[in-house]
């Protein structure tokens, strides 16, 4: 559906909508563009079929994306109450949108299935999301550039994906915009590689600020505190110098238990210092009983920046 449209649109869906599994060769099944007021809400279930559509032999020859739910320049959104399942790429897709609600979500895909990120922001401001549940392949929420005035509560993420709240990749094309006012408080992740992190690609000029993960709940988390100034995907990057500034983070009141030996994790580039990062009332222990390991036997590691620290940090090695 695109716009413009005089009034209010709103959309129930209640029943149980199926993507093709050929044939399809854009960006989403489901797209709204160019509205104000839209509101979609229901409790029916957008199935993109990824893992049958994978099974075959045109789409494997032929590669394409297909999301479940795009939202391009919506002014004013909700979404509400639906599942979206197995998308073939992210589930729900927002971009160049402002005042933007999500609420009462439910995501789900396999934990092997790529690119299948939950929620992706870019280039939104002013956005609300709350009492979701997300198991999926990828990223859970994933705030790109541009994502602005962002708050993020009461998600449930996992079991399965790579990161449970991503900043970034940042840096990787020119005319990229802030990320900053973000909050992401009261989530529970459970058994993701990654819990909350920021992510920053040698490239070109950006900046992430003004960024609070509070009140946080990690469950057998490989890594569930990490920012990485300096991340390299790719050869070509090795050689260039990390230009995105990394400022004025808080991690706080985060607890639960670690699956890797490496707890916390904070990367910064020499060139380019991450500035004023806050580690408060971190308490992660390894895997097991309470009468098991200790956190002694987890670490953390910060290079090329002075965090911040208050109360209890544990493991300690900033």
């Amino acid at each position: 559906m695109e716009g413009p449209c005089k009034s209010e649109v709103h959309v129930q869906i209640d029943g149980y909508l199926k993507a093709q599994i050929v044939g399809l060769r854009r960006l989403s099944w489901i797209t709204f563009s160019g509205l104000k007021n839209l509101v979609l809400f229901g409790s029916g279930t957008l199935d993109g079929q990824g893992p049958t559509a994978a099974k075959l032999p045109e789409n494997r020859k032929n590669k394409f994306v297909l999301q479940n739910l795009r939202l391009e320049s919506i002014t004013n959104g909700l979404i509400e109450g639906l599942t979206s399942k197995d998308s073939r790429s992210f589930h729900v897709h927002i971009s160049r949108s402002s005042n933007i609600t999500v609420r009462g979500l439910t995501v789900t895909a396999p934990p092997d299935s790529p690119d299948t990120v939950g929620i992706y922001l870019r280039r939104t401001h002013r956005v609300n999301i709350s009492d979701v549940d997300i198991a999926t392949g990828d990223h859970c929420i994933n705030l790109a550039d541009g994502s602005q005035q962002v708050n993020v509560r009461n998600v449930t993420c996992g079991p399965g994906g790579r990161t449970g709240v991503l900043v970034g990749s940042l840096g990787k094309t020119p005319d990229e915009e802030k990320v900053m006012d973000v909050a992401v408080t009261n989530c529970s992740f459970h058994g993701t590689a990654g819990g909350v992190r920021i992510e920053a690609v040698p490239g070109t000029i950006n900046t992430a600020m003004d960024i609070t993960f509070e009140d946080l709940v990690m469950d057998k988390v490989e890594n569930p505190i990490s920012v990485d100034q300096k991340f390299c995907p790719v050869q070509s990057c090795e050689k260039v110098e990390p230009k995105v500034t990394i400022k004025d983070v808080s991690f706080k009141n985060i607890k639960g238990t670690c699956a890797s030996p490496l707890a916390i994790d904070i990367s910064c580039s020499s060139a380019s210092f991450c500035k004023n990062l806050e580690l408060a009332d971190i308490d992660l222990k390894p895997v097991g009983t309470a009468a098991g390991p200790t956190a002694k036997t987890l670490k953390s590691q910060c290079t090329n920046v002075k965090v911040i620290k208050s109360g209890l940090v544990s493991p300690d090695g900033c």
